[in-house]
């Protein structure tokens, strides 16, 4: 332990007493504020440092201020160690080791089917921009502004009953602009 690399005899055995004396109150607050096993003696061990620290401070105060400053530079560790393990998962970095890809859908795409997808979403969007007015209108309102077959006839002007009819006639014609667009490139 730190005590044994200490100097001065006077001050080991001093600190060998105040740990014997108020380590079960330091295990106790620190854990009762944490409720962490797992870094429970690296903290205690840390608070006793902190201690040593001002050990001439500790020297001059009676027994109930020194276990007051000691509960009180306890609880102020313990309250510190909670803060910089909330930063560390708010703003961890997780190792080589950690598999992002399983637990985050879609990144499993490679570049190249991200490319491939990205190029398919163009030709799909200048497909529906060569389509006549009404029947790009009809598929913009329908998959961009999420509009219902109601709202669709009533702001195109057509019976309700019609609006599915009217979307499949779109999606073939942009459909069919795309696979004419694709032969040309493939030419």
């Amino acid at each position: 332990m730190i005590i044994s690399t200490m100097e001065d005899d006077d001050d080991k055995v001093f600190m060998l007493n105040l740990y014997q004396d108020y380590y079960s109150l330091v295990r106790k607050t620190v854990y009762n504020i944490t409720h962490e096993a797992d870094n429970l003696e690296d903290l205690i061990n840390n608070i006793f440092l902190k201690l040593i620290e001002k050990i001439s401070l500790i020297r001059t105060l009676d027994s109930c201020k020194t276990a007051a400053y000691v509960v009180y530079t306890s609880r102020n560790a313990a309250i510190n160690f909670i803060k910089h393990r909330d930063v560390k998962k708010k703003h961890g970095y997780y190792g080589a080791d950690a598999d992002f890809v399983e637990a985050i859908p879609g990144l499993e795409e490679t570049i190249e089917d991200r490319i491939i997808h990205q190029e398919e979403i163009e030709e799909m969007g200048n497909a529906i921009l060569r389509l006549p007015k009404k029947e790009k209108d009809l598929l913009y309102f329908k998959y961009f502004l999420e509009m219902d077959n109601g709202e669709l006839a009533e702001i195109l002007g057509i019976a309700p009953t019609s609006v599915r009819e009217y979307l499949t006639r779109a999606r073939k014609k942009a459909k069919k602009l795309m696979d004419k667009e694709r032969n040309k490139h493939a030419e």
